[in-house]
């Protein structure tokens, strides 16, 4: 969670964009508005979209951000 605060705060456009997303669904799972599987499909939507290769510059940057979620949405 912490690495995604900070890619919200310093990443580029697209990794920010993606974290802040990221974020929100967990505070929203979190907070008991959504069940587990749909958090967790939401979170997989995050980093499977092909937008995301697409606007992805720095593939390093790209590879945490996926990480991140994945570790968060419990799918690694």
């Amino acid at each position: 969670m912490q690495q995604l605060q900070e890619l919200a705060r310093t990443g580029p456009p697209w990794a920010a964009q993606r974290a802040e997303m990221a974020l929100a669904i967990m505070s929203q799972y979190e907070g008991g508005g959504l069940e587990l599987a749909e958090y967790q499909e939401l979170m997989r939507d995050l980093v499977r979209s092909d937008l995301l290769n697409q606007q992805a510059d720095d593939q390093d940057l790209k590879n945490l951000l996926v990480s991140c979620v994945m570790i968060g949405a419990r799918l690694a």
